[in-house]
């Protein structure tokens, strides 16, 4: 869900800060990691590493950093 998360706000910050010169870098930071968690469930050895306490604690430090910065933007 978490992917699915940041893939919104990286496509919802992109459309909402068009006519901004820089919006694409900011919002491709924002889209790209959570394309590679959704895409991450779908290899066995690395949906394991989500599913484990360590992946997870990365995964959530991540995410919410990366929504903090969606919502500064």
């Amino acid at each position: 869900m978490g992917g699915y998360l940041l893939l919104a706000l990286g496509l919802i910050n992109w459309q909402y800060q068009n006519n901004d010169a820089d919006v694409v870098t900011r919002s491709l930071l924002i889209v790209i990691p959570g394309v590679v968690v959704i895409l991450m469930t779908f290899i066995k050895p690395l949906d394991s590493f989500l599913a484990s306490r360590v992946g997870m604690s990365v995964v959530t430090v991540i995410g919410a950093l990366l929504v903090g910065l969606s919502f500064l933007n």
